[in-house]
């Protein structure tokens, strides 16, 4: 059966896209962006959250937040980000670093990668391990802010980081696999993906799902095995998610944020713009960061819905908003079925239809938790014709 999610609210600030999201364990969310910032919130009446600082200090693009929980090194915990490199003609004008943050204030800055830093992820012993666009993986002592190790193997930029609960760190890579490290030994490689492998995310008592520009989302057992594989997404996916139910939230450049249970897709919550991030809630709702600039917070629990009037501002917004006909597979308008078409239901929850009325063509997306076809666009050539619209993201430096 589908599932109803709706906006709980929007977290506006951040004056480009917003690249990655993380809930903190106390439901505070931190954001990041080409801004060159972060902005932390906080909830603040059970609905909405409020801007609670604005982390400035990062030279370039950031790529990837993550909290730091209290450990001996930083008492009261700290947040970690991540950026790009900025490279001209061959001269590194903007260095690729890692910060470390107590408040507003950089106490620490680890460098070592020799381009863009996109993933950032803790070892249950409190060593940081980071990934890069350079093809490797370091581990950091947070102590003493050296690096302890340099993970090679990987043949193409690192994209990706997942510790494990026994100690050990997988990685994912533009070379298609992912990779399971034990000390500076890999121990597994996992091929299963057509391109490159962009996100990964613990199924804890099970294994790990990994996805990315194949646009297929894979359940692994640590062995090797596919245990299931999950397609829906019409797109480049980049980013996972593992609710406390065990529902899987996937992002993708498709403008989607889809939620799996059973091997299936049951709801799809639609985007203004390329979902970079999402994050579970520790209550089980979804945070976005998404390309149009706004992070954004979705619930189930009708108690958490956002008023009437910003939900009929945020669908009207997307009902509105112009497609590109690449993005849902762009036909002649004299070619498209009318209105007629949208009396039968959907095969899936977000499945689309074309459907031409008068000189126009409009995409509609079917909402399987209301049992009805939602309008989410008016549907244009792209610049360069049928077929033409906007791009994707690379798989490998450049993006």
């Amino acid at each position: 059966m589908a599932d109803t999610w709706k906006l709980r609210c929007e977290l506006h600030g951040h004056e480009q896209d917003v690249r990655a999201i993380c809930a903190f364990s106390d439901s505070t969310l931190a954001t990041c962006s080409r801004d060159k910032s972060i902005r932390v919130w906080e909830p603040i009446d059970g609905r909405d959250f409020a801007s609670k600082s604005v982390l400035l200090g990062h030279e370039h693009f950031i790529a990837t937040v993550i909290e730091l929980p209290p450990c001996a090194a930083h008492p009261t915990g700290a947040i970690l980000s991540a950026g790009y490199d900025r490279t001209m003609s061959g001269q590194t004008i903007v260095k690729p670093v890692i910060n470390i943050w107590e408040g507003s204030t950089i106490v620490g800055v680890l460098e070592g990668h020799t381009l863009t830093v996109c993933g950032l992820a803790l070892t249950p012993s409190g060593q940081l391990v980071s990934v890069s666009w350079d093809k490797t993986v370091r581990v950091w002592d947070l102590s003493t802010r050296q690096c302890t190790a340099v993970l090679a193997g990987h043949e193409a930029a690192v994209w990706d980081v997942l510790c494990l609960e026994d100690g050990s760190v997988l990685t994912a890579s533009a070379d298609k696999t992912v990779k399971r490290w034990r000390g500076a030994v890999c121990e597994h490689t996992y091929k299963g993906h057509t391109d490159c492998v962009r996100a990964l995310a613990l199924v804890s008592g099970i294994g790990f799902l990994s996805t990315g520009n194949d646009g297929v989302i894979i359940l692994w057992d640590l062995a090797g095995g596919q245990l299931l594989k999950l397609t829906g997404h019409d797109s480049f996916v980049y980013s996972l998610a593992v609710l406390p139910t065990g529902e899987i939230v996937s992002g993708s450049e498709d403008k989607m944020c889809k939620v799996w249970r059973d091997g299936k897709c049951v709801a799809s919550i639609a985007h203004a713009g390329s979902v970079w991030g999402v994050t579970a809630l520790p209550n089980g709702d979804i945070a976005t960061a998404c390309s149009d600039c706004v992070a954004r917070v979705f619930s189930r629990v009708p108690e958490r819905f956002a008023e009437a009037d910003t939900l009929q501002a945020y669908e009207g917004m997307l009902a509105s908003q112009t497609i590109s006909a690449q993005e849902v597979g762009g036909v002649k308008l004299a070619d498209l079925p009318g209105l007629e078409v949208l009396e039968q239901p959907g095969d899936k929850d977000g499945a689309t239809k074309i459907v031409r009325v008068d000189q126009k063509a409009f995409a509609y997306a079917w909402n399987g938790g209301e049992s009805k076809w939602e309008q989410i666009g008016t549907v244009v050539e792209g610049p360069g014709g049928p077929g033409a619209g906007a791009g994707g993201g690379s798989g490998g430096p450049g993006e």
